[in-house]
């Protein structure tokens, strides 16, 4: 459970620089732009993975004696597969707030109100996935770990 926290402390200092350049971005016009709404997401991503590395590998995991370049290459694909679960959560809960019931979203005085929601929503959510992927993959040996350290051979 401590770990837990300090994840969340943590990743909340990414996430704050992730949130921020999302949001900022739903500002634009093109906010309603399912294409513009995906990129947002991806580059408020990509602009919290290197900082939330950082702070993760210092204060909540312990090392697992890998190389750093190790770490860093698996942590930056459990943050993809991190990525792409936010974006299919982002979407579901768009078309979700499109529904009449939630028509009151767009009294709200915001570009893309339902997109901003969507957004804070996915990212909620999606902090466990990534919590628990990043604790027994990232910093647990890596992805071929779980596979028991066999050695993996691509034809």
């Amino acid at each position: 459970m401590i770990a837990f926290a300090r994840y969340i402390l943590s990743a909340g200092a990414a996430t704050c620089i992730d949130v921020a350049l999302v949001q900022a971005l739903l500002g634009l016009d093109a906010a309603h732009s399912p294409f513009f709404f995906a990129m947002a997401i991806t580059m408020g991503a990509m602009a919290g993975i290197g900082i939330n590395f950082a702070l993760s590998r210092r204060f909540v995991f312990a090392s697992d004696g890998r190389r750093i370049s190790a770490q860093l290459l698996t942590f930056i694909l459990v943050s993809l597969s991190t990525l792409a679960l936010r974006l299919v959560v982002a979407g579901l809960l768009v078309a979700l707030l499109g529904l009449p019931l939630f028509s009151w979203l767009a009294a709200l005085p915001v570009t893309a109100p339902a997109e901003r929601v969507a957004h804070l929503g996915a990212v909620g959510l999606v902090t466990f996935y990534s919590f628990f992927a990043h604790r027994h993959v990232s910093f647990a040996g890596g992805i071929f770990a779980r596979f028991g350290n066999q050695t993996i051979v691509i034809p």
